[in-house]
């Protein structure tokens, strides 16, 4: 796969295979320029190569609002952000948000690749979170044994979805975590709309599968009590 470079768009270098049997191993625990590639193929349980246009912390309203994951090829959008919920900024990453295509889309765009691996549904974004949280205790527990925030007091929280676009960009920041008294509520945000039936959207948001995520970053820092979440912000 080639990677280029080209304003703020930059291609993804390398290829991480993630299918049905995903080991939280497998889960990049950074915001690298391959992070939504590998959530895409999460989501469509797919070993397809996967383009990321990236979008700079700052163009979130002027490009990334405006654009488009592909299908064929397939092409994530990624923005990942550096402003916590109630606007103050953050030095390192704080959320990771995805913009992807449903398995349905992918199926039908390789239809006349009989081989192609997709999967029959689309997993969730509080899934990949759940495989993320995995993960990073995996890679803690070793250095960081006594130190580690206690896993029974992460609460990986139902997603909120919706298949209205301006209801997934907003409120922005996205808050995917949250101080509740003694727990850390851990929360993503979907958009998802399938590509085959009648919906009151735009054709162009057909097909789409869309994730707010908890940047690994931040997630490293709250379980190492680096980093304090904030409560439910109005």
């Amino acid at each position: 796969m080639k990677s280029r470079l080209s304003g703020w768009v930059l291609g993804m270098t390398g290829a991480l295979l993630l299918t049905s049997a995903v080991q939280a191993e497998a889960v990049p625990l950074q915001s690298d320029a391959s992070f939504c590639a590998e959530v895409q193929r999460f989501i469509v349980g797919t070993d397809l190569d996967v383009k990321t246009t990236l979008f700079a912390p700052d163009t979130y309203e002027s490009t990334f609002k405006e654009s488009k994951a592909g299908a064929r090829p397939l092409d994530s959008q990624q923005y990942v952000g550096y402003q916590h919920a109630d606007g103050t900024a953050s030095d390192y990453p704080v959320t990771v948000s995805c913009k992807m295509k449903t398995a349905e889309r992918v199926r039908t765009a390789y239809a006349d690749q009989p081989g192609v691996k997709v999967a029959d549904d689309d997993r969730t974004c509080r899934e990949w979170t759940e495989l993320m949280v995995q993960g990073m205790y995996e890679k803690l527990e070793g250095q960081y044994a006594g130190q580690l925030r206690a896993r029974d007091s992460i609460v990986v929280v139902e997603e909120d979805s919706t298949y209205i676009g301006p209801l997934w960009l907003r409120p922005f920041p996205y808050q995917a975590a949250v101080a509740d008294g003694e727990r850390l509520l851990l929360g993503s945000k979907s958009l998802h709309v399938e590509y085959r039936r009648f919906m009151p959207v735009p054709r162009s948001f057909m097909g789409t599968h869309y994730c707010h995520l908890i940047a690994p970053e931040y997630l490293q820092r709250l379980l190492l009590g680096q980093a304090t979440a904030l409560p439910k912000q109005d």
